[in-house]
C-alpha cells in the first residue's frame, strides 16, 4: 500500500508540474514578446525601445553613450581595460576567465543604455587593477634585475647553489663507486638516477636559463623609472578627475543651474522661481500640467499636484499631456480643461541656449501621443523628415500648442525672435493666445506659466439673451402691449 500510495502522489505531483509548465508555455507563446518585458528587451535589444516603446526611449538615461561619455566617466581606466584583459589570459584560470566575461558582458550593456555605465566601472575598476599590477610587476623587476648589488647577490646565489649540487653528485659518484666495481652492468637505482638527472637539470643550469629570461624581459633603466613614474602620474591624474566629476559634474543640483565665463560664475535660478510663484500665487487644489519631466520638482517645490510625473508606468496619461501639447490651441484647451488643469508649465531656453527644454523633446511627446491617439502623426511635424521651427516649418508646428507657449511674446526680447538653441529664427512671430493667457515668465524666459481661460463668452452671450428676454417680457408686461410677428 506505501508503494501505490508513493505512485499515486508522484504521479498527480508530474501531472500537475506539467499542466503548469503547458499553461506557462501558452502564455509565452501567446504574448507577442514571448513574455519579456518591454525594459527588458530594450536592454537585450538597443532598438527596440526606440521602435515599440517612446516613452522609454525618450529618457535621456535610456540612450546608448558617446564616446566622450567613457571619457568623462571611467577615463583612463578605457585604455587600462584592454591591456587588463591581455593579462587576464597569462595564464588563464577560472578566477581570469570570470574577470573576461564580466568585462565583456559589461561593456554591452553600457553601450545599450548610458545609466548601465554603473554596472562598467567596478568591471573597469577590477580589470585596470591587473593591468597596472602585471605592469609595476614588469617594471620594478626590470630596474630590480639591473641594480649593480642585485646581480652580484644573484651570481652569488646561483654559484651556492651550484657547489651544493656538485658536492651533492660527488657524493652519489662516490656511493656508486663499490657498486660499479663490483658489477659491470648499471643497476636499476643507477638508471632511476640518471632519469631524474636528465629530467631535473642541475641547478647551476636552471637558474642561468632564468638570468637570461630575465635578462631578455628587462626593459632599459631609465625606461622602467621613466615608465614608473608616468603611471604614478596617471593614477595620481585619474584621482583628480574623479573627484572633480563627483564634485560638479555628479553633485550639482538640477534646479539652480550655473555657468562661466569671463565675467565669473552666473545663477540661472529660474527653477526655484517658478515654483515659488506657484505656491505663492495659486490655490492648493489647483493642477499644474507640464511634460513629465518637472513632475518630481513641481510637486516637492511647488507643493502642487502634477497630472504626469517621473513615474512613468501610466503611459495613457503621458500619451494624454503628449497630445494636448500637439493640439491646436482650441483642442488642448479642450483636454486640459477635461483633466480639471488649471495652469500649465512650459520649460524654453531659446533666449538664453538652454538645450534642454521643451521644443528640444517635444518629438517625443508626438510620438508617445501617436503611440495611444492615431490622430497625432509625426510626419504632420517634420519638413521633409527635418524637424523645423523656422519659416519652413510646417502649418501643423506652427500651431500646435507646444510652439505657441513657448515663442508667445518671444519676439519682444530683440526684435528678431532668433532662437539660441536651434540658431535660427522662428517662422511665426505674431499671433495672440485665444484660450491662454500668460500669468507668470521668469527673468531668463527659462519656464513660463499659463492659465487656462474659461468659457466666458458664451455664457456671458446666454446670459445677454437670458437678460434681453427678461428685459423684453417685462416691458411688455407694464406697457400691457404684446409685440405682432411681423412676417406673420
Amino acid at each position: 500500500m506505501f508503494k501505490v500510495a508513493v505512485t499515486l502522489v508522484v504521479t498527480v505531483g508530474l501531472a500537475v508540474c506539467c499542466a503548469v509548465i503547458a499553461v506557462l508555455i501558452a502564455l509565452v507563446a501567446s504574448s507577442p514578446t514571448k513574455g519579456w518585458s518591454g525594459r527588458s528587451l530594450s536592454l537585450l535589444d538597443p532598438t527596440y525601445a526606440s521602435k515599440y516603446i517612446p516613452i522609454i526611449a525618450s529618457v535621456s538615461e535610456h540612450q546608448p553613450p558617446t564616446w566622450p561619455s567613457y571619457f568623462m566617466d571611467i577615463n583612463v581606466l578605457a585604455f587600462l581595460v584592454p591591456a587588463g584583459i591581455i593579462a587576464c589570459f597569462l595564464p588563464l584560470s577560472d578566477a581570469s576567465s570570470f574577470i573576461v566575461l564580466y568585462i565583456a558582458t559589461s561593456v554591452y550593456f553600457s553601450g545599450v543604455m548610458v545609466r548601465l555605465m554603473l554596472v562598467l566601472a567596478p568591471a573597469a575598476c577590477i580589470t585596470s587593477g591587473i593591468a597596472l599590477s602585471e605592469a609595476f610587476d614588469v617594471l620594478t623587476g626590470s630596474i630590480k634585475f639591473q641594480l649593480p648589488g642585485v646581480t652580484s647577490n644573484a651570481e652569488v646565489d646561483a654559484g651556492e647553489t651550484s657547489s651544493d649540487a656538485r658536492e651533492a653528485q660527488t657524493d652519489e659518484v662516490k656511493a656508486e663507486k663499490p657498486d660499479d666495481t663490483s658489477k659491470n652492468r648499471p643497476s636499476k637505482k643507477s638508471k632511476k638516477k640518471e632519469r631524474e638527472l636528465a629530467e631535473n637539470p642541475p641547478a647551476k643550469a636552471t637558474a642561468k636559463a632564468k638570468a637570461e629570461k630575465k635578462r631578455l624581459l628587462a626593459l632599459p633603466l631609465e625606461a622602467s623609472v621613466i615608465s614608473l613614474l608616468l603611471l604614478v602620474v596617471l593614477g595620481a591624474f585619474y584621482v583628480v578627475h574623479s573627484v572633480w566629476a563627483a564634485a560638479e559634474a555628479y553633485s550639482a543640483p538640477s534646479i539652480v543651474l550655473t555657468t562661466r565665463s569671463r565675467d565669473g560664475l552666473h545663477v540661472f535660478d529660474d527653477f526655484r522661481e517658478a515654483y515659488a510663484w506657484l505656491s505663492h500665487n495659486t490655490d492648493v487644489n489647483d493642477k499644474v500640467a507640464s511634460w513629465w519631466d518637472y513632475g518630481y520638482q513641481t510637486t516637492a517645490m511647488a507643493n502642487r499636484t502634477v497630472i504626469v510625473d517621473n513615474n512613468t508606468w501610466n503611459n495613457t496619461h503621458i500619451a494624454t499631456v503628449g497630445t494636448a501639447m500637439s493640439s491646436p490651441e482650441r483642442a488642448a484647451w479642450e483636454i486640459f480643461h477635461s483633466l480639471d488643469v488649471k495652469y500649465v508649465l512650459v520649460v524654453f531656453g531659446g533666449l538664453i541656449g538652454y538645450p534642454s527644454d521643451d521644443i528640444n523633446k517635444f518629438l517625443w511627446m508626438v510620438r508617445i501621443g501617436g503611440g495611444v491617439f492615431p490622430h497625432i502623426k509625426e510626419p504632420d511635424y517634420l519638413r521633409d523628415g527635418q524637424y523645423r521651427i523656422d519659416s519652413q516649418a510646417t502649418p501643423t508646428m506652427l500651431n500646435c500648442l507646444m510652439y505657441k507657449l513657448s515663442y508667445y511674446r518671444f519676439v519682444e526680447t530683440d526684435g528678431k525672435a532668433y532662437d539660441r538653441v536651434r540658431r535660427t529664427e522662428i517662422g511665426k512671430k505674431y499671433f495672440k493666445l485665444t484660450h491662454f493667457e500668460e500669468v507668470f515668465t521668469t527673468h531668463h524666459w527659462m519656464v513660463r506659466i499659463y492659465k487656462l481661460k474659461p468659457l466666458k463668452n458664451r455664457i456671458r452671450g446666454k446670459a445677454k439673451k437670458s437678460k434681453s428676454k427678461t428685459s423684453s417680457t417685462s416691458s411688455s408686461k407694464r406697457s400691457g402691449t404684446k409685440k405682432k410677428n411681423p412676417w406673420q
